[in-house]
């Protein structure tokens, strides 16, 4: 385990045996409503017309391409036009678990040899991927111009979508912040498991401390879970941790995934498990996060259509790297 994971070990009292903070009184999550009193708009930002989800996890290995992949699909069958985003730069994977070859990627983009729209794929389910490349260290650590360039490219595709979904990379690093701020809505996906725990905990104290736009709620899946009852359990810590540390932050549970042969399996066929095995556990579980992510994007989009007050995540992120 690293320094900076034992030190906050140490702020958050985890560790694998009981938790040093009581459990006593239950943190509730209070899901997230959008404000009845408009907000003004940016100075100058453009109106979304997208949604965007981040999707993002403190440590590696988490599931969290497994569940942006699945979540996609989920999507698009309730006739929603979806884009996965594989913001993992440089080891961009989504297209593997998609079953798809790309043809081209962001790093085409960038250099000029491809268009956008020349290396997003058509993908199962009606989804669209846009991948991130394989094997290339100079795109997992991109120059500003690059993330705006990216930027104002992608802002001109919002309105073929109703919701993107960027799948970032793990970790806390300034580029996975910087796609992750911006976010209409984010998704924080751990796992039962300590370091998981302790690393998803870092990226939310990264996300609240920020200077510029404190993140006050995040949403959390827990995957590989073995039953219900360590799936409120990991939670319990989860949300007992943060409210001890970070004054007014929310943490909105999802759910959880089981751990399931079903997609393990999906996994190695490379066909996600809402489609591989439609009628698995594990899908049940799937489609009821799906399901409650669906009322908030209806949400946002009954909000958004009334006031437009809600700018454009591409035009902040372009914004972001300009300043």
């Amino acid at each position: 385990m690293s320094s900076r994971s034992i030190d906050l070990v140490a702020e958050a009292g985890l560790s694998s045996g009981e938790p040093a903070f009581a459990l006593t009184d239950e943190t509730v999550a209070v899901p997230f409503e959008f404000g009845d009193a408009p907000q003004r708009p940016e100075a100058s930002m453009p109106p979304a017309q997208c949604q965007v989800l981040a999707i993002a996890s403190g440590k590696g290995g988490t599931g969290k391409t497994t569940f942006t992949t699945n979540l996609a699909i989920s999507l698009a069958q309730r006739g929603l036009r979806v884009l996965i985003v594989d913001a993992d730069f440089g080891l961009a994977n989504d297209h593997l678990l998609l079953g798809l070859e790309p043809q081209g990627d962001i790093g085409d983009v960038l250099a000029g040899r491809k268009g956008l729209r020349e290396v997003i794929l058509p993908g199962p389910g009606g989804v669209k991927l846009l991948p991130g490349g394989m094997g290339s260290s100079r795109l997992s650590n991109l120059e500003p111009y690059e993330i705006a360039t990216l930027a104002r490219e992608l802002g001109c595709l919002e309105p073929e979508y109703d919701m993107v979904l960027v799948d970032l990379a793990a970790g806390i690093s300034p580029a996975n912040l910087q796609w992750m701020k911006p976010a209409h809505d984010r998704i924080l996906v751990t796992n039962p498991e300590v370091t998981a725990l302790i690393d998803a905990y870092g990226l939310v104290k990264c996300l609240a401390q920020d200077d510029g736009a404190p993140a006050r709620e995040l949403n959390v899946v827990m995957n590989r879970v073995r039953d219900e009852t360590e799936f409120q359990q990991s939670m319990k810590k989860l949300r007992q941790v943060v409210a001890k540390h970070l004054s007014g932050v929310r943490l909105n549970s999802l759910g959880y995934i089981p751990f399931d042969r079903y997609l393990l399996h999906s996994i190695a066929i490379q066909r996600p498990a809402v489609l591989s095995h439609p009628k698995a556990f594990v899908t049940a579980c799937l489609r009821g996060i799906e399901a409650k992510l669906f009322v908030r994007y209806r949400a946002w989009e009954k909000r958004q259509c009334r006031d437009a007050d809600i700018p454009s995540y591409f035009a902040k992120l372009e914004r972001q790297a300009h300043e």
